[in-house]
Order: C-alpha cells, then sequence, then structure tokens
C-alpha cells in the first residue's frame, strides 16, 4: 500500500515544493506597519539588529520578515525569563538566554512558535519567510494590489480566472476573498488578511468554490471566524508558505472538500478548530454539488497547533461520496493538540470508503486527547444511511512526546463496515517503541489486520 501512494500519479504538485539553499550573503527584508496596526504590548523583536513590528492579535504575537542566508534574531520580553520553548523542537534552533532576551541564529526559512514561561496562551509567531519572486506589477489590469503601509477595508473581494490578488507585506487587508468557478488564480504577498470584523460564522476569509489551478502563497490569515481557506469541489490547488493565526469557534484552517489534487506545503496552521480537514458533500454555505471523490492529497513540511476544540489532521466527519483516498502527511510538526480530541483522526461518518493513507516521518510534541482516533459511526454530520470502511492506512516514524501518555482507539461499526489493515512502523510514543496494542494503549473493535513492524 505505502508503494502504491508513494507512486500515485501526483508528480505535477510536487514540483511546487520549494527547497531551501542557505548561501553565505545575507539579505533581509522588513515592512513597515500600517501606523495604525497595535503593536504586541510584551514582545519586541529584532533581526540582525534591525527592530521588526511585532503585531497584536487575539491568538498571538506575530512578527515577520523575508531573508536569503543567515540572521540573528533576538526576543525581548517585558517581564523576566525563566524557561522558553522555540517550536518546532525537531529544527533543533539554539537559543540563548540572558535576562529577558532570547537569542539564536537561523539560516533558513522557518515558521516558528517562541512561547515563554510555559505559557502556550500568549505565545509569538515568528515567520521568516524566503525572499518573494514574481512580485506582480501593480499596474497590470488583472492584479488587485494591496500597498504596503496601509489597512484596507475592502469587504469582499471577488477573484475572476486569471486574476492576482497580491497583499504587500506591511499591508493589512480587512475582509474576505471569494472565487467561483475560476481558473488560474493566485494570492500571494506577505500580508495580512484580517478577518476579525466579522461576527462568529458570518464569513469565510477565503473561499475557493468550483475552481481549478489556484495558488495561495506567503500570506498571513488572522482570526477567521468561520473555515479559514476552504478548497470545496476544486483541483489542482497549491498552499505555499501559508500563515493561519485563528483562535475563533469553526476556524478550521485547511478544509478539502470533494477536492483533488491539492498540495499543502510549508504552511502554518494554529487554530482553535480543525487545522486539516478533508470531507466531501459538506453544504454549509455552498449549495452546490461537492460530493467528488476527495483524493490525491498531500500535506507536508508544515507546522500544525490545534486548540481546545476539533483535531491536528483530519479526514471526516462528512465523507459523503464513495472514495476518499491517497492521502499523505508527510514530515510534519504538531507542536500542540490541546483539546480532547485527536491529532491522527478519520471520522467516516458517511458512506465513503477511506483508504490509502501514508503518515509518515511526524513529530507530536504534545498531545493532549486522544493520539490516534479512528471511528465509522454515525454522527450528528451524518447524512448517509449507509456506512463506509477505513483500510490500508500506513504510519511510518512516528514520534510522540509530551508530559501526557496519549490514548488511541480504533472503532469500526460492524464486520461489514469495518477498519482493516492498519500499519505501524516505526512509531515511538515517550522514546518507545510499539510493539503492540498494550504498549500503544490502542482500544480496538472491528478492526482487522493491526500491524507493529
Amino acid at each position: 500500500m505505502l508503494t502504491k501512494i508513494i507512486n500515485m500519479k501526483f508528480f505535477a504538485l510536487i514540483l511546487f515544493t520549494s527547497f531551501w539553499v542557505s548561501v553565505n550573503a545575507s539579505q533581509l527584508v522588513t515592512y513597515e506597519a500600517p501606523s495604525a496596526a497595535i503593536a504586541a504590548p510584551e514582545f519586541e523583536l529584532e533581526v540582525n539588529g534591525k527592530r521588526v513590528f511585532v503585531y497584536h492579535t487575539r491568538t498571538a504575537a506575530i512578527a515577520y520578515f523575508s531573508f536569503e542566508g543567515s540572521v540573528t534574531v533576538k526576543v525581548s520580553f517585558l517581564s523576566p525569563i525563566y524557561n522558553f520553548d522555540v517550536r518546532p523542537k525537531s529544527n533543533n534552533i539554539s537559543a540563548a538566554l540572558y535576562r529577558n532576551q532570547i537569542s539564536f541564529t537561523i539560516d533558513k526559512p522557518e515558521n516558528l512558535s517562541v512561547e515563554i514561561n510555559k505559557n502556550i496562551k500568549r505565545p509569538l509567531f515568528i515567520f521568516a519567510n524566503p525572499l518573494e519572486t514574481n512580485i506582480p506589477d501593480k499596474n497590470d489590469p488583472q492584479v488587485i494590489f494591496f500597498e504596503k503601509g496601509k489597512i484596507h477595508n475592502p469587504g469582499q473581494v471577488f477573484i475572476k480566472s486569471n486574476q492576482t490578488v497580491y497583499i504587500e507585506g506591511g499591508a493589512i487587508v480587512r475582509g474576505r476573498f471569494m472565487t467561483s468557478q475560476g481558473k488560474n488564480i493566485k494570492i500571494m504577498g506577505r500580508g495580512i488578511l484580517d478577518n476579525s470584523i466579522y461576527e462568529k460564522g458570518e464569513f469565510r476569509p477565503i473561499e475557493i468554490n468550483q475552481c481549478e489551478t489556484v495558488l495561495i502563497e506567503g500570506i498571513i490569515i488572522s482570526e477567521a471566524k468561520h473555515w479559514n481557506c476552504a478548497a470545496i469541489a476544486s483541483k489542482n490547488i497549491i498552499y505555499e508558505n501559508l500563515k493561519i493565526v485563528s483562535d475563533s469557534d469553526w476556524d478550521d484552517g485547511i478544509d478539502i472538500v470533494g477536492s483533488q489534487n491539492v498540495l499543502v506545503n510549508n504552511c502554518f496552521i494554529r487554530t482553535k478548530d480543525d487545522c486539516i480537514a478533508i470531507k466531501s458533500g459538506v453544504d454549509y454555505y455552498s449549495k452546490f454539488f461537492s460530493g467528488f471523490n476527495t483524493q490525491n492529497i498531500v500535506i507536508q513540511n508544515s507546522t500544525f497547533w490545534n486548540g481546545v476544540w476539533g483535531n491536528g489532521l483530519e479526514i471526516g466527519f462528512e465523507t459523503r461520496c464513495d472514495t476518499i483516498q491517497n492521502i499523505i502527511f508527510r514530515n510534519c510538526d504538531l507542536i500542540h493538540v490541546e483539546g480532547p480530541e485527536g491529532s491522527f483522526t478519520i471520522h467516516n461518518g458517511d458512506r465513503a470508503v477511506v483508504k490509502n493513507v501514508l503518515y509518515e516521518d511526524i513529530r507530536v510534541e504534545d498531545a493532549r486527547g486522544w493520539l490516534i482516533d479512528f471511528k465509522i459511526l454515525h454522527s450528528v454530520y451524518s447524512k448517509d444511511t449507509v456506512r463506509g470502511k477505513i483500510q490500508d492506512i500506513y504510519f511510518k516514524n512516528i514520534t510522540v512526546e509530551g508530559d501526557i501518555y496519549p490514548y488511541s482507539q480504533m472503532m469500526g461499526f460492524g464486520s461489514k463496515n469495518n477498519i482493516d489493515n492498519i500499519t505501524l512502523e516505526n512509531f515511538f510514543i515517550h522514546g518507545k517503541k510499539i510493539n503492540d496494542t498494550y504498549q500503544g494503549a490502542i482500544t480496538h473493535i472491528y478492526t482487522n489486520r493491526l500491524i507493529f513492524k
């Protein structure tokens, strides 16, 4: 099954994967904030001795810049620092502490969470971007250009085929982007799309409905009031270096609904609800048909923080199609999964066969709910009268740390609607390789062929 997934016909999207190369000469681009932007009161940031503005949001303090080469980062905190974490820990960043200042050096783009004195309610997110290429011409009639140094209030922006939306670094856009039945669309830049002006559940920051060939690259989405950046009944969608910072009800990070050929690469998602949610047949907001088979999805090289709702990497609950298949989660860090739900979750609430799913090279730093939660069930979201299956799921090279030893469960619905062929290879919890259900604290029913390697 693993070979089948790796060899699937999805090479076109993988070619878009970015590879960072360090160079000796350092180049640094910082962005002046709008004069009315609100600064975080407790953090200051310098990069190579140059002050970088730190934005205040309800969820976190945020700072960003672009660079190439090597830069020294200095974080100053308003109060004494007794301990700190720079996550993801897999980056192995060596940081020095002197009084109330942390300093470290990075030589490639990183999306980092700096957490002071174990306070995860108020982190500093540092988005150290690669240098921009292919900046669009603001005089091009096909470009919707939001200039730096301003807070823009456009409300809804409807994007047509062959158009590019560009948010310049140092710009804040208060509004939402909508595209429907479009092709060859780009939403790019280094600035911020701020959704905080809306009421709970009122609008989504970005909607991609029935579209083909869409690139979302480099921007920050702040304080979404519904799903952040859904792709519904669409294909050939790329999320590259997208940063999502939110702590609102129903604020899923990236929802992939009835869509095919989707790549999520080098992204950072901090949400209260699901970070990633893969579905089919959803009709919230959108009344057009979205019950297509969902397939050929790659989520890689990304960092996730799931708050007190939802799940880290979710497939479900709405699975109203024949198959959801060929899904890869690869080289990702789950730095926090705070709530009681799960890190690796498949909730098959409808008729689909969910199959050929690979979780590979994933680090879980803090899992407070279920670690693996696979269920075939009738849920409050279910509409199909029959239940589906979960089969051919492969975990490889997984490490789980944290203060809590997490439990897992695999719950089929019956002998005909079961979970089948689940492999855990090189799966480590708290430094111990898991060789059986007892070591893995795994409960299961109607589950066949649970294999440990």
